[in-house]
Order: structure tokens, then C-alpha cells, then sequence
């Protein structure tokens, strides 16, 4: 059960973050900046500290694949996933449906509405390209021993969303540390669904070549982090479900790659 470590010490960091939040907020302090459903406000040298991780976290999934041929198909699979994700206008409307949720439950009109500080840390913590790709990672780790090569971008989503819960909490109250629960279901259903479909990776041999492509989304997130260069992560999502299928189509002509 060592898959879920990822998502369990996410949920205990939202919870910490949320109760020192409630802290600061009964002493009367207020956290610098606000809070945003978009980014939380955390000093730059933290940001760029954190983005640099990333990149140590993205490096050992680059040099996993194995052959030219596996090359090849993660490259096409950036390429056409970020067109899929560009038409689509994925980050945009993933971006969208939050901005709608926060209006609904009232977030815009009184920023201390319970409702929509539960909306909006719901969004904020799980809503985004680390979840999916964390919890696709975490669901590497079976029934032998914790590894934590596998729960690497989780880990590193936890330490956002430890400061990020704080600065919301102190905004938003209680409500916030009920998000922690949310957390829980929806990053656990996404490793319990990827564990499902891991034994049919294996039989395409299309594993090496997923991890590769969520390691470049990862060294994408890495960017934004660091404000080297501000990318729409979310248009890329496409592209970590193209090697699973380049690999299925191929398997059907008798290719393994």
C-alpha cells in the first residue's frame, strides 16, 4: 500500500499548513499578499528553490527510455499532446472552471466565505499537472518496500501546498482544513487508477516512455516555479496518455518498442 505515501504526507502538509494558519490567524496575523486560487503568495527564493528540486526530481525519468525508437515516440507525443491540449484550450478552461467555482460559492463578492475557501484550496491543491503526474508516479510503488524515487513530484507538491494551505487558512478558516479530505479521495483515486492500468503498461512496454514525457511536463512546472519562462502546463497533459497509445497501435502490428 507504499503507492499512497505520496498523497497521505500531501493530505498531513494541508492539514499542518492549515492548522498553523488558523494560529496566525486567531493571533492576528495576516498573511503577506493574500491568498489566490491561481498561486499562492510565497517568497521568490522559495519558488525558485522548490522549481529547482523539480528539476532534480524530472532528471532521472529523462535518460529512462531505452531505445531510439522510444525517443521518438516521446518526443511525437510532446509534440501532438501539446497541440491536442492547445486546441482545446485545456489550461484555460481548467483555469475557467475554478474562476466559475469560487463565483458560485460566493468567493468573489466576501473573500471569508467558507464556501469558497473550501473551493477554492480544493482547486488549488488538486486541480493541476503535479497532481496527475505525482499520482501516476506514486502508483509505480506497489507491494514491496516504500520507495521514494516514485513519490518524488508529490513530495515536492506537498511542500507547496504546506505554505500554500497557511496563507489560505489564515484567509479562509477552517474551511481550508476540510480540503485536506478532498485531497485525500481525489489523489488516492487517481493512484488507485493508474495502479489498475499499470499491468497493461507493462505488457506494451510504454511505462519508460510515460515517465520520460511526465518528466518533461515536470521540468515545464519546474520553469514556472523558477519564472524562467511561464508555460500552460495543463495543454500538456495530453501527452502522457500518447506513448500508451502510439504503443497500443504499434502492438497491434506486432511492434514492440
Amino acid at each position: 500500500m507504499w503507492k499512497y505515501f505520496g498523497t497521505l504526507v500531501n493530505v498531513l502538509t494541508v492539514t499542518c499548513g492549515s492548522c498553523l494558519g488558523l494560529f496566525l490567524k486567531r493571533r492576528g496575523a495576516k498573511a503577506k499578499g493574500g491568498a489566490s486560487a491561481k498561486r499562492a503568495p510565497l517568497p521568490d527564493t522559495m519558488m525558485f528553490c522548490l522549481g529547482l528540486c523539480t528539476i532534480f526530481a524530472a532528471a532521472s525519468g529523462l535518460i529512462g527510455v531505452e531505445s531510439g525508437a522510444q525517443a521518438i515516440i516521446v518526443v511525437a507525443s510532446m509534440v501532438l499532446g501539446l497541440l491536442i491540449g492547445y486546441a482545446l484550450r485545456l489550461d484555460d478552461k481548467i483555469n475557467s472552471l475554478g474562476d466559475a467555482l469560487v463565483r458560485r460559492t460566493g468567493g468573489a463578492g466576501d473573500v471569508a466565505n467558507p464556501a469558497a475557501g473550501f473551493v477554492t484550496a480544493c482547486l488549488l491543491f488538486c486541480i493541476g499537472s503535479m497532481t496527475i503526474l505525482g499520482s501516476f508516479e506514486s502508483a509505480r510503488n506497489g507491494n514491496g518496500p516504500l520507495d521514494l524515487n516514485c513519490h518524488t513530484t508529490l513530495l515536492i507538491k506537498s511542500l507547496l501546498d504546506l505554505v500554500s494551505s497557511t496563507c489560505l487558512s489564515v484567509t479562509y478558516g477552517v474551511s481550508v482544513l476540510a480540503s485536506a479530505l478532498f485531497v485525500l479521495v481525489f489523489q488516492g483515486a487517481l493512484t488507485l487508477l493508474a495502479s489498475t492500468i499499470q499491468p497493461f503498461l507493462n505488457a506494451i512496454n510504454a511505462l519508460p516512455m510515460v515517465n520520460c514525457t511526465g518528466s518533461l511536463i515536470l521540468l515545464c512546472i519546474a520553469m514556472n516555479l523558477m519564472d524562467i519562462k511561464k508555460t500552460k502546463t495543463a495543454d500538456y497533459l495530453p501527452a502522457l496518455f500518447l506513448p500508451i497509445l502510439i504503443c497500443w497501435l504499434l502492438g497491434l502490428f506486432g511492434i514492440r518498442v
